[in-house]
């Protein structure tokens, strides 16, 4: 199993990148809707990262609601999806 650091320096590392191609192509070309999609997205998981490094990672699911927990799961999936399907647009751009 990777360290907690390991863990955590993923999602920065890709949020980092992510986020600075999307202010790169925002102040080339200004601002629409997929860069600002992937600034936020990259901004996403970078908070991620460092909410794994912290500790503060607010998935426990020890005294949470079970519809609460599967909507987070959703919301998150989607995001990531989201994350993902804005990144790879932006590099094959």
């Amino acid at each position: 199993m990777p360290s907690n650091r390991a863990t955590g320096a993923a999602p920065i590392a890709t949020g980092v990148l992510l986020a600075g191609s999307a202010a790169r192509e925002i102040v080339r070309h200004g601002i629409e809707l997929w860069t600002t999609l992937a600034l936020v997205g990259g901004l996403s998981a970078v908070a991620v990262g460092v909410g794994v490094l912290t500790g503060r990672g607010g998935f426990d699911s020890a005294d949470t609601d079970e519809h609460l927990d599967r909507t987070t799961a959703v919301a998150v999936a989607g995001l990531a999806l989201t994350s993902v399907a804005v990144g790879a647009g932006i590099a094959l751009a």
